[in-house]
């Protein structure tokens, strides 16, 4: 179960508002790669290529990419809700679909 208590009430309500927007520095990933989003509620992300992304509860998980989904790169904006039933710490990975190296700007809200 999710510990609900570290959020304010209209956080712990799982409701569309962003407390924090936290621009990361971009990133170019040919490897997998985490981010801690355990105390956020959005993940954007915008790629120039292809990559694999999953949520995981632990920071040396390995990304399975034969059973991931993966976004398109380009010009779109995707918005990831964080999963609260993962438990305390969450966090996302990402890879480069195509190996060559991908360009990814990562917003947490």
């Amino acid at each position: 179960m999710a510990n609900l208590q570290r959020h304010r009430a209209h956080e712990s309500l799982n409701m569309d508002s962003a407390a924090d927007w936290q621009i990361q520095t971009v990133n170019s990933i040919t490897t997998a790669e985490s981010y801690d989003v355990s105390n956020y509620h959005t993940v954007h992300l915008m790629s120039t290529q292809d990559i694999y992304f999953e949520f995981t509860n632990s920071s040396t998980d390995a990304l399975a990419t034969a059973n991931t989904l993966y976004l398109m790169g380009g010009d779109t904006i995707y918005s990831l809700k964080v999963p609260r039933a993962l438990g305390d710490s969450i966090y996302l990975w990402i890879e480069d679909k195509s190996g060559s190296g991908a360009s990814v700007r990562v917003v947490l809200s």
